[in-house]
């Protein structure tokens, strides 16, 4: 199956970039040298949105193998809730045609990665989203859903 490539003027990148920044100011690691992008799910998320915005794409075939696995850092579902929130507002709901190396799907699924102990799979619609993270997690969707109903202003 050839993934379609598609450009990063459909959507603002710019959006879950800012909500991942106020995960980053939270932890104990920033500025120090244990800071690693590489080994951690925040910094994988902001590192395909900034090759995404370089390179004017929203697809990374192959990206998804790459998400850390080793990342054992705390966090929070009230951090993380505005970032998962952000990208299903990003989400152009493909439904059939939903790729997991599109990078809205790669940052989704890093965060589902810090609080979950697995990713859900993404049905390609924002409300069954939701219906399955309510099924693992229904603290963590009451906050998402919270979080989708404010639509988007920076706390």
């Amino acid at each position: 199956m050839v993934t379609q490539i598609r450009k990063t003027d459909e959507i603002n990148l710019s959006a879950p970039m800012a909500r991942l920044e106020n995960i980053c100011k939270s932890c104990d690691l920033l500025n120090t040298e244990d800071c690693k992008e590489s080994g951690c799910l925040v910094g994988f998320s902001k590192k395909v949105l900034r090759f995404a915005l370089q390179k004017g794409v929203l697809d990374i075939p192959g990206a998804s193998g790459l998400i850390p696995s080793s990342d054992f850092k705390p966090y929070y579902s009230d951090t993380v809730a505005p970032v998962l929130a952000e990208t299903c507002r990003q989400c152009k709901e493909c439904r059939d045609n939903h790729s997991p190396d599109c990078v809205v799907a790669l940052v989704r699924s890093a965060m589902e990665l810090t609080v979950l102990p697995e990713a859900v799979p993404y049905p390609g619609s924002i409300f069954m989203y939701l219906a399955g993270i309510k099924s693992r997690d229904p603290q963590l969707a009451a906050k998402l859903a919270d979080e989708l109903q404010k639509g988007g202003k920076q706390r």
